[in-house]
């Protein structure tokens, strides 16, 4: 036996009562368990302690910093070994044309050389040894990007099939699906047709479509009913992510969505959905733009924002939007240097609603549009609501950052260190919003089960050893919006296929993830 785990309170994944036994792995494979003890080269006292599987990521934004440091600090400490990325429309692959362009500045920030095939980025990432699993889905605005730019077409059907082919190649790669964010370009500028052709490429493969919907606010019920119209017309499971109703003025339709949901899955359509334990979301600051002022290249928008006409309309979109949008909106990355102070400040701190469109025209200029912000727009009740939808499961919606090195910059998300714990702490075992077992199944079996993660997600002899041990008594999320890098509390030890990565809730250096894309 290379690893016994001894006394602890085991939950299997499957939202069974938890029961005590020792647990041992040799290998990467759990052996044995039961009641029985054996000489192994090491052993874990976990008494007191919970031993879950390894908690599953559903919604990933790690496709670059990864290969930057590929130690993954900020999802080993919350207990997370397998990764679901590629969402929200892009992936580390395919990359070439107006795509690879766009993506050239946020790959140079992280010192990594560009490449093209999905070939290429496995062998990347195989290069660089990661501590979590990866898995990937493919980015729809990777395949529209690469081959039709940022334009605002409406494609023929033999356009569309040139990105068929491009997707059914991937499929060899064993990649989980397709997503898409259809409020972003180049996904923005696509119609319902489009999506639903694509995503019939994956019925062979029981691939997922997961989707950034195209909106999840004023237009929020009509999103909703689009994703279930794909699922229907493609016949294939959809997840959508992230779920949400944001903006106040939107929170009155939670119920309406939910019973949208709720009828679809009784007439067959196959739906789930994630969603962080947080209230604030965080996106690019040129989102809330409308679409016609980001269609093109980085140079192409540079060259609206800085013409007198579009400042002007913009100047009205913000006013008409008012004080509460400068008060919900807290810079929270800028790629400019002579910004940098504002990280972690709210836009109304630092502008009027007078000089907003100017600020921001300059502030995007000025940092190549490489501006994130963190928006407070949601509601808890709703938030409550949603965590316990037996089909809604946790992602972070972040990518994989580390508390020293090129991926610590700025005033990120706290999510990105804290969604788990801050579920299981919060709304589990403080608001009881559902029993812990029910919470594990969420973020390990279901997962796993959703995106075909084959012998994961479950303790059983026989399935790989990715583990997590924790104390119920002190796991907490320590990150917050003022100090985003903070580690959680609780995640005593973590194993990946085996091999102890976290050990007494530090990093051991050991990074044993493996490619499962």
């Amino acid at each position: 036996m290379d690893l016994l785990i001894k006394n602890a309170l085991i939950f299997d994944g499957l939202g069974n009562s938890p029961f005590k036994a020792n647990l041992g792995i040799k290998g990467d494979k759990i052996v044995y368990i039961g009641k029985e003890n054996f000489s192994a080269n090491k052993i874990i006292e976990a008494k007191e302690l919970v031993l879950t599987p390894g908690f599953i990521d559903t919604h990933s934004h790690s496709d670059f910093t990864i290969l930057a440091d590929p130690r993954a600090e900020g999802k080993i400490t919350q207990g997370i070994t397998t990764e679901v990325n590629g969402n929200c429309g892009i992936s580390g692959f395919p990359m070439f044309g107006e795509f690879l362009e766009r993506r050239l500045p946020e790959l140079k920030a992280l010192g990594l050389n560009p490449w093209n095939s999905c070939e290429e980025y496995i062998n990347l990432l195989k290069k660089v040894r990661p501590a979590v699993n990866f898995v990937s889905l493919c980015g729809h605005g990777n395949l529209r990007g690469s081959i039709f730019g940022y334009k605002n077409l409406k494609l023929d059907k033999t356009e569309i099939n040139k990105m068929k082919k491009l997707l059914k190649s991937l499929l060899f790669y064993k990649i989980r699906g397709l997503s898409t964010g259809l409020i972003y370009p180049p996904g923005v500028f696509s119609d319902t047709i489009e999506i639903i052709e694509l995503t019939k490429i994956l019925r062979k493969s029981k691939g997922i479509y997961a989707t950034h919907m195209r909106s999840e606010g004023e237009s929020l019920i009509g999103a909703i009913e689009e994703t279930i119209l794909i699922a229907k017309k493609a016949k294939v499971p959809v997840h959508i992510s992230h779920l949400k109703t944001s903006g106040k003025d939107n929170w009155w339709k939670i119920d309406i969505v939910l019973n949208i949901i709720k009828e679809a899955q009784k007439n067959g359509i196959q739906i789930t959905a994630d969603k962080y334990p947080y209230t604030a979301s965080q996106t690019d600051l040129d989102a809330f733009l409308p679409s016609w002022i980001v269609e093109g290249s980085r140079e192409d928008i540079i060259r609206k924002l800085k013409n007198k006409n579009v400042r002007a309309q913009i100047k009205n979109y913000i006013k008409e939007k008012g004080q509460d949008f400068l008060n919900s909106l807290i810079i929270s990355d800028v790629a400019s240097e002579k910004y940098k102070k504002l990280e972690g400040k709210k836009l109304a701190e630092v502008v009027s609603l007078e000089n907003a469109a100017q600020f921001i025209c300059d502030l995007l200029i000025n940092s190549n549009l490489m501006v994130g912000v963190i928006y407070f727009g949601m509601s808890e009740d709703n938030l409550k609501k949603i965590l316990t939808q037996p089909y809604v499961m946790i992602g972070t919606d972040s990518s994989a950052r580390c508390t020293s090195g090129v991926t610590k910059n700025g005033k990120p998300h706290p999510r990105g260190f804290g969604s788990f714990p801050r579920f299981i702490r919060r709304y589990v075992l403080e608001k009881k919003l559902l029993s812990l077992e029910e919470a594990i199944k969420k973020i390990t079996y279901l997962p796993a089960k959703t995106f075909r993660i084959e012998k994961r997600g479950v303790i059983k002899e026989g399935y790989f050893a990715d583990i997590v041990i924790f104390d119920p008594s002190e796991i907490e999320d320590k990150a917050t919006f003022e100090e985003p890098f903070n580690v959680s509390k609780g995640i005593k030890y973590v194993i990946v296929n085996g091999e102890t990565v976290l050990s007494e809730g530090l990093l051991t250096g050991k990074r044993k993830g493996r490619i499962l894309l």
